[in-house]
């Protein structure tokens, strides 16, 4: 149980889950209100909560820092911006990502795929993103969804391959995530979300 949490933080920090900034078209595919909740069930039961607590800089661009939230202890934290061509992570933990990495691409056309090849602290991070589907079906406990489906099927972690699917919904954000990493396999799953004001 305590690896299967491992995994899925380290997953949540190294790869995934309207504000004050002015965001492009597209963007309620990731919202990023002001005290927006997500809370996402695990296989075991286990529930982790990404909040929206505030705003950020890293370099030139002005970022959101969503803390990710696990047993009622705020276990990491990770920044995001968006620009007109994408949703991107800029900051893990302590660690900034350089150059940021693109978790979704904007505006959404299916088949559309990017590389990605950055440093975040100290470990590289490789591989391709791509959207295979803008139209899939989701069952979450949260309900059942179209969704537009990322995948990343063969990232390189610092030498580790990782695989990941993550399905974004409008008004919604991330509903569902599944990884796989060094074969181990496990999942998040959108519980329920609360929008922010």
């Amino acid at each position: 149980m305590r690896r299967t949490l491992r995994l899925v933080i380290g997953a949540a920090v190294i790869l995934v889950a309207g504000t004050a900034l002015a965001q492009p078209p597209g963007t309620d595919l990731f919202p990023l209100k002001p005290k927006s909740k997500w809370v996402y069930k695990l296989p075991d039961g286990q529930e982790v909560t990404v909040v929206v607590v505030g705003n950020e800089k890293v370099g030139t661009e002005d970022c959101v820092k969503l803390d990710v939230i696990v047993g009622g202890q705020t276990k990491a934290s990770e920044l995001y911006f968006v620009k007109a061509d994408g949703v991107y992570r800029a900051k893990v933990k302590d660690d900034k990502v350089d150059p940021p990495i693109k978790i979704l691409a904007l505006p959404v056309k299916k088949g559309e795929a990017w590389k990605i090849d950055s440093k975040v602290g100290t470990q590289t991070v490789k591989g391709e993103y791509k959207i295979t589907d803008d139209k899939a079906k989701v069952k979450v406990a949260a309900g059942d969804f179209e969704a537009v489906l990322v995948e990343a099927g063969d990232i390189d972690v610092a030498g580790t391959k990782t695989s990941l699917k993550q399905w974004f919904v409008a008004g919604k954000g991330i509903v569902k995530t599944t990884f796989s990493i060094q074969g181990t396999e496990s999942a998040l799953e959108l519980k329920e979300y609360v929008e922010g004001k």
